[in-house]
């Protein structure tokens, strides 16, 4: 590239970024056919078409950019973009996955984009973006690999098996189980995989018609969906979020052991789990010490039961010790079918953001969330309610790492409710 046509990109660059779009279009059709770096004029040119409205042409220009440099990330990008505004989003959808495979960049701040949005209850721009995920944090969400294509909604699966997996943690896979009987209303049959806790639950879901744990071998399917892609697959807004409650059913011989467990009832019961996995890499911060959570347990006029899974050696000291009339029944509570059972023998359950609280909205079960400051992007932050659990009630942390303020609600609202 000469001199010369090196200043003309210079300043066309220069131009559109202080938004003289017609000077910046004008030297990048000047420089069309006489640069040595032709795949990025092109791209440039197709770039500022797309975002001045006119995608047919973009499709076309970046279109010739992309077969001039098959690892032009950027312009893979742009023709997804372009190829979705003109109505064809499932091509689109494949050049944009190509971007992301090209550079991770673009899949870290699709997955960004998508928080953001779904913070915002603009779910139907966060859902497309969140297919950025496996891209983005290979090292938290594994890319299986199917040879089977991935159903995003767009295809008729009637007649057809398809595979539904857990991809994440106990609590993504409880949140969007409730979507399991919609596809198989759709004349699929589903084969669902999911984690070894969940089995028990799982198997109570309208709609499976073969349960595998994850991790085991599976049988023939024709289609594929991670269970956090079904939203993206039923267009689903804040106003069509499937909410019907209860969608996870406690089985019937778990409720009469854990009913023999606690016997006849004395006083209101309450639920308390105020810390998660320690091993998730955001735990600290959702997370409550049992030296601050204790506040709350400080009564005797209701009957706390852990409903955590795990306690650490350290609180497991604390309880036995320092709080003897808080029953610990961690070292009890087999899989997520126990959790469940006992859960619905008591009267209303405290958790931190954590796959108990998950598991509390999706039986039903009146729940109080201490939401975290900076929370997960289902928790919306201007709201003290969920459209996905209408059973919950939010606590909303507002300072990162202070939790008094949260505590002091949350023992006000007992007081009432004792009152």
């Amino acid at each position: 590239m000469s001199d010369f046509a090196e200043l003309l990109l210079q300043r066309a660059e220069e131009a559109y970024l202080q938004g003289q779009l017609a000077e910046s279009e004008g030297l990048l059709r000047m420089l069309l056919g006489r640069s040595m770096r032709e795949a990025h004029v092109t791209f440039l040119l197709g770039h500022l078409r797309l975002q001045q409205g006119d995608p047919v042409e973009a499709e076309a220009l970046l279109r010739s950019a992309v077969e001039l440099d098959a690892a032009h990330a950027k312009a893979h990008d742009d023709l997804g973009l372009a190829l979705v505004a003109l109505g064809r989003k499932a091509e689109g959808r494949e050049f944009r996955l190509r971007a992301m495979e090209l550079d991770r960049e673009i899949a870290r701040q699709r997955m960004g984009m998508s928080f953001q949005a779904m913070r915002q209850g603009d779910y139907a721009a966060g859902w497309e973006d969140y297919e950025s995920r496996s891209l983005a944090a290979p090292d938290v969400i594994a890319q299986r690999g199917f040879a089977q294509p991935q159903w995003y909604g767009e295809t008729d699966i009637a007649g057809k098996t398809i595979l539904l997996h857990a991809e994440q943690g106990n609590g993504d896979a409880m949140q969007f189980l409730r979507y399991v009987p919609m596809v198989a209303a759709l004349g699929s049959r589903v084969v669902l995989e999911i984690h070894h806790p969940l089995l028990s639950l799982a198997a109570t879901v309208p709609g499976v018609a073969d349960l595998r744990e994850l991790g085991h071998p599976l049988p023939h399917f024709d289609v594929h969906c991670p269970l956090m892609s079904l939203p993206l697959a039923f267009h689903t807004e804040l106003a069509t979020i499937p909410a019907e409650i209860p969608y996870l059913t406690v089985p019937k011989e778990r409720l009469v052991r854990w009913r023999r467990r606690l016997g006849p009832r004395q006083r209101m019961r309450v639920g308390v789990a105020w810390s998660g996995n320690p091993a998730m890499g955001d735990d600290q911060f959702r997370s409550i010490p049992l030296a601050e959570f204790r506040r709350v347990l400080d009564r005797t006029d209701c009957e706390f039961h852990v409903v955590q899974s795990e306690v650490r050696e350290a609180d497991k000291a604390v309880l036995l010790n320092e709080l003897p009339h808080v029953i610990d029944h961690s070292a009890l509570s087999h899989d997520f079918a126990d959790t469940a059972a006992l859960i619905s023998m008591l009267d209303l359950v405290i958790a931190v953001d954590t796959s108990v609280a998950h598991l509390s909205g999706a039986i039903g079960w009146p729940t109080w969330l201490l939401v975290r400051a900076n929370a997960d992007w289902r928790w919306q932050p201007d709201r003290d309610d969920s459209p996905w659990y209408p059973t919950m009630f939010l606590f909303h942390q507002r300072e990162p790492g202070v939790w008094q303020p949260v505590l002091d609600q949350v023992i006000q609202h007992l007081d009432e409710r004792l009152g």
